[in-house]
């Protein structure tokens, strides 16, 4: 099947959708981390309205969510939806859909986003990541194609910057 797609888009949770600095503003009752930053969506949803993209979760927040679990995928796409985010996620919409890559030795997240790209992204003419942690993603993939975002106040001016001059040779719709 031919995708819509020309990018991949690699996500993490906390510190680019969450932080500190939005569950302090929220004030909630919950104790962890939840409430999506509007500012991160709405920077997400420029890119997906700008350039043909599909994004893919890479955050831990997938791990042990089942891929082939339509209640699963329901509920994180509710969760995106919910906040406001109207990109399209890719099929599989999760780096390590089937949960067998993580448990290599040594295997980190850089990893799983280049077998990602090896195994279901190898028509995407580039990508981009947003993550918080730097991981091994540059010698895994060998080139920058990091935005890392501050793990305390999430996606930033600064960072939104970065990911416009990653993005600057992309074509746009």
């Amino acid at each position: 099947m031919k995708t819509e797609r020309d990018y991949l888009v690699f996500l993490d949770i906390d510190g680019v959708f969450t932080s500190s600095r939005v569950h302090y503003a929220h004030a909630a009752s919950y104790g962890m981390w939840h409430r999506f930053d509007p500012v991160a969506v709405d920077f997400m949803n420029k890119i997906h309205d700008r350039y043909r993209v599909e994004f893919v979760l890479m955050s831990t927040w997938k791990n042990h969510l089942k891929y082939d679990n339509t209640m699963i995928e329901h509920w994180v796409r509710s969760a995106f939806g919910n906040s406001g985010f109207r990109g399209q996620f890719a099929n599989p919409w999760k780096t390590d859909p089937h949960e067998e890559w993580v448990n290599r030795n040594n295997f980190r997240r850089g990893d799983e986003v280049k077998l990602y790209l090896n195994t279901f992204g190898q028509d995407a003419k580039d990508f981009i990541l947003f993550d918080d942690n730097s991981y091994n993603f540059k010698e895994a993939l060998g080139k920058g194609r990091l935005v890392q975002t501050d793990p305390e106040n999430g996606l930033l001016y600064k960072h939104m910057k970065n990911a416009q001059s990653i993005m600057g040779n992309w074509l746009e719709k």
